[in-house]
């Protein structure tokens, strides 16, 4: 990771709450999907959302990669400053590399966390983990920061699993240094249930992406702190 993004990257999760989109499983065209993760990217610009993530598992990887360059081009032109959010590419490193993203998003089917560091320095890396132990695996081979859950149940992911509940979640932020966001079935009715288990911040899907206002979602989430 270059020193600008590790700059960036550790210094806003040292002094804020962080809110991380993600994108849902759009259907349709590539055309169609793009313009649909646009409109959620503009949501992101204008709530100042810190992490936006780029993620469909069920369109491939010259469709992925489209979207990709036309969602960073997007960010160039409409995001500054604060309000552009840093870009991460779920399971794909080389198409995070190709486009310009900022990092990846990986689970135990994708890409070997040590490989990426090795062959793409530059990206943020973040790690799916269930449980301690697999945080600290995660830890001690480089990742940047974990993605942890799903904490409650969830229709959004169709491979989230069961839940890990708060008390699982609590034990993973103990056992390492590096950030942890929460993810799975969280929303801002059950978001104040786990702000005191030491996470960094929330990923979220629908909790934003179908919200009646998606942009006031998104800004409220923001205002935790």
């Amino acid at each position: 990771m270059s020193f600008l993004k590790v700059n960036t990257f550790n210094k806003q999760f040292n002094t804020q709450f962080i809110l991380n989109i993600i994108t849902p499983e759009y259907v349709g065209s590539a055309e169609d999907v793009t313009d649909e993760i646009i409109n959620l990217g503009s949501i992101a610009v204008k709530s100042g959302t810190f992490l936006f993530q780029l993620r469909n598992k069920n369109i491939n990887g010259k469709d992925l990669y489209y979207i990709a360059v036309k969602l960073m081009k997007f960010f160039s032109l409409y995001g500054s400053g604060k309000n552009k959010p840093l870009v991460i590419i779920n399971d794909r490193a080389d198409i995070a590399a190709l486009s310009g993203a900022d990092g990846v998003h990986v689970g135990d089917d994708d890409l070997p966390l040590t490989y990426i560091k090795k062959i793409y320095p530059q990206l943020i890396v973040g790690v799916s983990v269930k449980n301690s132990d697999e945080a600290k695996k995660a830890e001690a081979e480089g990742a940047d920061y974990v993605g942890a859950g799903s904490v409650f149940n969830t229709s959004s992911k169709s491979d989230a699993g069961k839940a890990i509940g708060a008390d699982m979640l609590a034990k993973i932020c103990r056992s390492v240094k590096i950030p942890v966001i929460a993810i799975g079935g969280i929303n801002l009715d059950n978001v104040e249930t786990i702000i005191n288990t030491g996470i960094k911040g929330v990923a979220v899907i629908s909790a934003v992406a179908g919200a009646e206002d998606p942009l006031d979602a998104a800004k409220k989430f923001n205002n935790i702190r």
